[in-house]
């Protein structure tokens, strides 16, 4: 899913933006979005499985939700004048993967300010039965 949501981002760049193939940490745990404002950053996917239905013959079936949460940072004090263009072009890539089953795709969209930075993370959950 990683891959997918870095290959839709870097067909649909705003202007001012960047994409990062790096992770959103450096080796020592701290936030590259941090340091590199205006480029945006795709975390590995988180996937969980809980039960749905439970049959004898363990062949249940099983909600399994996988979550992608991307981050990008701007300076607080000047927001780029395109800030809400890519808000909502990265939550467009919600729309990917039509093909596996998902059943329900959401993003919810966070901000929060770190020293001179306004920090947007966006979580991306995709769902299915499986």
């Amino acid at each position: 899913m990683r891959s997918d949501i870095l290959t839709y981002l870097k067909a649909n760049l705003v202007s001012g933006f960047g994409v990062s193939e790096e992770l959103p940490w450096d080796a020592s745990g701290q936030p590259l979005y941090l340091k590199n404002m205006k480029k945006i950053y795709v975390d590995r996917p988180q996937t969980v499985q809980e039960p749905l239905i439970e049959t004898l013959d363990d062949r249940g079936i099983v909600n399994e939700s996988t979550t992608v949460v991307v981050y990008v940072s701007t300076d607080a004090k000047t927001i780029p004048t395109n800030y809400d263009t890519m808000v909502t072009t990265v939550k467009a890539a919600k729309a990917l993967d039509t093909t596996t089953g998902w059943r329900q795709r959401t993003t919810d969209v966070v901000t929060t300010f770190e020293s001179d930075n306004l920090v947007t993370e966006f979580t991306f959950n995709f769902t299915k039965l499986s």
